[in-house]
């Protein structure tokens, strides 16, 4: 098509900063801190657990998080199914191009959270990465 844009996805976080898995172990949450995403429609997220979980009834959750102008953050625009067991994968997306429930206008800040629950909850070789176009 002539005169048409189609935007390259890029990658705009990973978990490991380099796109190698790691090793998500005692319940708890922790966040990516906050992600530019001003020059991007559309977010996809990415969670892919290679190892096998341990522990008792483990559980992985995984959501975007969005910040408005005034420095307010809104939880879970976007949100997983969560993981119970691995080698598992899961994956959700959000923006302009979005149908059903992820279809919103993005701010120009997010952040990615995920929370392990459980009882010495271990889901090795994890990754999680936050894809942008």
């Amino acid at each position: 098509m002539s005169g048409a844009h189609y935007p390259s996805a890029r990658t705009l976080w990973t978990l490991a900063g380099n796109g190698v898995s790691t090793t998500l172990s005692g319940a708890g949450s922790a966040n990516s801190g906050s992600i530019n995403i001003t020059d991007v429609a559309d977010l996809w997220l990415a969670v892919y657990v290679a190892g096998t979980s341990t522990g008792t009834t483990p559980t992985l959750d995984v959501q975007i998080d969005v910040q408005d102008p005034a420095g307010n953050w809104f939880a879970q625009v976007a949100k997983t199914v969560q993981l119970t067991s691995s080698p598992n994968f899961t994956n959700t997306s959000c923006g302009l191009h979005i149908g059903g429930l992820g279809s919103m206008v993005l701010p120009n800040i997010c952040r990615v959270v995920w929370t392990v629950g459980g009882t010495n909850p271990v889901f090795p070789q994890a990754a999680i990465s936050l894809i942008g176009r």
